[in-house]
């Protein structure tokens, strides 16, 4: 993404200089267009500079989570399918693990640690159900 010439904080400034003053003068004092000013209200609209920094940290966490969320949907899918059929067992995936980036991956999408490790979990299933 193409970084602006204003920060955020410097974005609500002008906007508010221009709730004070006529949006032409403060556009051109600024060097932007008028509708950029009005862009950017109605993106921020009544937002303060702090509450814009409060806005930044909570799209941020926001991001994060929606990965976790992610990422546990994933080694849950996983587990079904290691549930489903044996992983290790199938011809067509043994000896198919290629290397990519300091990664190993299986063709079918699976790490080698998360198949390990969801093969040791199978193997505690099957000891507890036994």
């Amino acid at each position: 993404m193409r970084k602006g010439r204003f920060s955020e904080e410097q974005m609500v400034a002008i906007i508010r200089e221009g709730d004070r003053d006529p949006v032409a003068a403060v556009a051109k004092r600024h060097g932007i267009s008028e509708q950029t000013i009005y862009t950017w209200r109605k993106r921020f609209g009544a937002l303060q500079a702090s509450d814009v920094k409060r806005l930044r940290q909570l799209e941020a966490e926001n991001a994060r989570l929606k990965k976790l969320v992610a990422e546990r949907d994933l080694e849950i899918e996983v587990m079904k399918e290691v549930a489903a059929k044996n992983v290790w067992s199938a011809p067509s995936v043994q000896g198919s693990w290629t290397r990519h980036d300091d990664s190993c991956v299986n063709v079918s999408g699976l790490s080698r640690v998360g198949c390990c490790c969801s093969q040791a979990m199978m193997r505690s299933a099957r000891i507890v159900l036994k």
